[in-house]
């Protein structure tokens, strides 16, 4: 057996004094192979991970907090857009659903905490997913053999949105988060403001969101036959979009457990970029 090691001595000073550190960069252990025919030892292959970060291979990727906020956009495919393994359907800039490792529609489960979003996205690729990054705290996206304890049509993955609109935890007084965003690309506007209040036995949860967008510029001059639009401009045609929201909901802790009641509201009215004179409205209540 054979331990090499390697040493890197440092010379430190703190509070007046020099010290000496030997610092251990790397620690190989081999155990001797028994010889070949020829005389040789059997060849040992390792192989290293050579850019240092096992995050596009990983079957959990979770999108929260400022990265959540520095990558949402106004479908949830776009908003994952740039994970590894995962695309967007991109159905217009108002209908898109994520893509995972090639697969979409009914292969990628869509949740809201956990529990099936039941929605009809799904089975068409105009049909947006009835739920605003805007109001979403973290986003889990589950790839692989871990997709399928969520059933057996999630064989491409699944998408778990995850929010406090039902708390589940004690708060600690009062605490809110206001997102405010312009694009101008095609005149978005949209804000969002989130409030939540509580102590060790009661919280409540409120929160409301609003996006409104005009159609798309582009450089080309394209035709439209939309009812009161420009017969031809410099814009995607009936890609315009309006969505709100809002969401009260309250709960009462105990020792084991807590229970909850809350109350959600989505409405949007937006074009579909494939017909001029077709436009979607959606609206959920739950």
């Amino acid at each position: 057996m054979a331990f090499p090691l390697r040493f890197h001595p440092l010379l430190t000073k703190q509070s007046g004094a020099f010290g000496l550190v030997l610092c251990v960069s790397g620690l190989a252990w081999a155990q001797s192979q028994p010889p070949s025919e020829t005389g040789r030892m059997s060849e040992i292959i390792v192989t290293a991970n050579p850019l240092g970060n096992a995050q596009g291979i990983q079957p959990v990727q979770v999108l929260q907090g400022d990265d959540l906020r520095q990558e949402q956009q106004s479908t949830l495919g776009e908003t994952l857009g740039h994970l590894p393994g995962v695309s967007s359907s991109y159905f217009g800039p108002n209908s898109s659903r994520p893509v995972i490792r090639g697969m979409d529609g009914d292969r990628i489960k869509i949740l809201n905490n956990s529990v099936e979003s039941q929605d009809v996205s799904s089975l068409s690729n105009d049909h947006a997913v009835p739920q605003d990054v805007l109001s979403v705290e973290r986003i889990e996206v589950l790839r692989g053999p871990s997709a399928i304890m969520y059933g057996g049509s999630a064989v491409g993955g699944v998408v778990n949105l995850i929010d406090n609109r039902i708390p589940t935890a004690p708060m600690d007084g009062i605490s809110g988060r206001t997102d405010a965003g312009w694009s101008s690309g095609n005149k978005e506007r949209s804000a969002a403001v989130l409030l939540e209040a509580g102590n060790a036995r009661y919280g409540l949860h409120i929160d409301a969101f609003g996006r409104q967008s005009d159609d798309v510029s582009v450089p080309d001059t394209m035709a439209c036959s939309k009812s009161g639009s420009a017969s031809s401009a410099k814009k995607i045609c009936n890609s315009s979009n309006r969505a709100y929201g809002y969401a009260i909901g309250s709960s009462i802790f105990w020792d084991s457990g807590h229970v909850g009641l809350g109350v959600n509201n989505y409405r949007s009215d937006y074009g579909t970029v494939a017909d001029d004179a077709v436009t979607v409205g959606m609206q959920s209540d739950r």
